[in-house]
């Protein structure tokens, strides 16, 4: 039986509009997920080490729907969700009016859910899908940084004998961070405007989706004021001034020679010998340190604190047959006028079931273009078996084998044509690149496990 069948009719409200219920008074769902991830590195990937976390696939939801009267068709829906990740603040999800103007039609204006990946309205529901967490080169929030946001959407629901179609346009602004560069960077999207084109049966959906956003990121503010940034920046500032001491010292006693080696106690040409290579060192470290200094204040001149665009494209398929799942998603990111980057990334999952048992494998990858800052790309190849208890829970176990990329780039930015004009792949890594040039000094390779258990109640 399919994922989707063997849920019971708490879950799937969890996944669906509220123009797919009856109203009710009050109504109260949930949803968990107890896991445990580790690595084998000892930088944080993602958030899991050699150490091993209880938090990055854990998370907890309530879900409430209020209909003040079953005679208005007039409901307010919030999702309270905290995750491990997040240090389990509780946070307001979704939380949005929604005003069921016909059957089909439903208008929701507050925090709504954004509906651009197949599973977005069932991002954290578990039970909805084989992963423990959807593949992160895709679903990750590096690649698309918030779920939700403050605004409106319409959504058209049709079902006809064996199909049915979909259509949510929404318009929004809100505020959010970005996990890049081993810190989070503050964002403010001004405006956001897109659309989700669906059609399905019983068992296939067609997904296509689309974007425009501008939006502000205080990109300069942050990298100017993390530790690692500071002590950058200091230690550039001792190198020049050890390298001024060395020449100053230098000049000084060869300006002198003769009383200085008489002092010392050593041959005047010995010590002009060691003087003369002394003020040569320093002058080819000043100049070295000079450089830096010159490349870290046209890196940070760069990285402003900037206003642009980006675009945001997906288009997927999922066929969840009675014993085979398929899945397949490519989503597109064109950053305009901005430090951080483009992506392509995508997945295909191929699944059977057995019985409760459903192994299944995972290819997933993204690849980064024209950056400053970072380069992301990587792939991934996920082994994982889910063993259904009961309808609305899961046991899940995966093993992850990720492979840094090997495309070094930098097509934009300030040092185009320099020997630190290449950014080498520091995939999904958390952690904050050399930033004399970027780049990070990250295993080509990595092997990840995860197991976790998943419910609706």
């Amino acid at each position: 039986m399919s994922i989707k069948k063997s849920l019971a009719a708490g879950a799937l409200a969890l996944a669906l509009p509220m123009s797919a219920m009856a109203a009710t008074d009050f109504k109260i769902n949930g949803f968990a997920n107890a896991g445990f991830s580790w690595t084998d590195t000892d930088e944080q990937y993602i958030s899991s080490d050699k150490d091993g976390t209880f938090n990055e696939a854990s998370f907890l939801g309530l879900q409430m729907r209020f209909a003040p009267n079953t005679d208005v068709p007039i409901s307010f829906i919030t999702q309270l969700l905290a995750r491990g990740r997040n240090g389990w603040n509780m946070d307001a999800d979704w939380a949005f009016v929604q005003w069921n103007a016909t059957e089909d039609l439903a208008v929701n204006v507050g925090r709504v859910k954004l509906p651009f990946f197949l599973i977005s309205e069932a991002y954290d529901v578990g039970v909805t899908y084989p992963w423990i967490t959807p593949p992160e080169e895709i679903y990750g929030f590096t690649n698309v940084p918030f779920t939700s946001i403050t605004g409106m959407s319409v959504d058209y629901n049709h079902f006809f004998d064996e199909s049915w179609i979909s259509a949510k346009v929404l318009v929004g602004r809100d505020a959010s961070t970005v996990p890049v560069l081993g810190t989070d960077i503050p964002i403010e999207v001004k405006q956001m405007v897109g659309v989700a084109l669906s059609w399905g049966t019983e068992n296939l959906e067609l997904r296509a989706s689309g974007a425009n956003v501008a939006l502000t990121a205080n990109i300069k503010d942050v990298l100017s004021t993390i530790p690692l940034a500071i002590e950058y920046q200091n230690d550039i500032g001792a190198a020049i001034l050890n390298a001024t001491a060395k020449i100053t010292s230098g000049n000084e006693i060869l300006s002198d020679s003769a009383t200085y080696a008489a002092a010392m106690g050593i041959p005047e040409a010995n010590l002009i010998v060691a003087m003369d290579q002394q003020v040569a060192d320093g002058m080819v470290a000043l100049t070295e340190a000079t450089i830096d200094a010159q490349d870290a204040e046209d890196i940070f001149t760069a990285i402003a604190n900037e206003t642009s665009k980006a675009e945001f494209y997906s288009a997927g398929l999922r066929y969840d047959g009675d014993s085979l799942f398929f899945m397949t998603e490519v989503a597109r990111r064109n950053m305009r006028a901005s430090a951080f980057p483009d992506t392509t990334s995508g997945f295909a999952t191929l699944g059977y079931r057995i019985n409760k048992f459903m192994p299944h494998f995972t290819y997933s990858m993204i690849e980064t273009e024209n950056s400053i800052l970072v380069n992301q790309s990587q792939s991934s190849a996920i082994l994982g078996l889910r063993y259904d208890i009961e309808p609305w829970a899961a046991l899940k176990f995966e093993v992850q084998y990720s492979e840094i990329g090997d495309v070094q780039i930098r097509k934009t930015g300030p040092l185009v044509g320099t020997d630190k004009q290449f950014l080498p792949s520091t995939g999904l890594y958390n952690i904050l690149p050399d930033l004399d040039d970027f780049t990070g000094d990250v295993p080509d390779e990595l092997i990840k496990i995860q197991v976790a258990y998943t419910m609706v109640f």
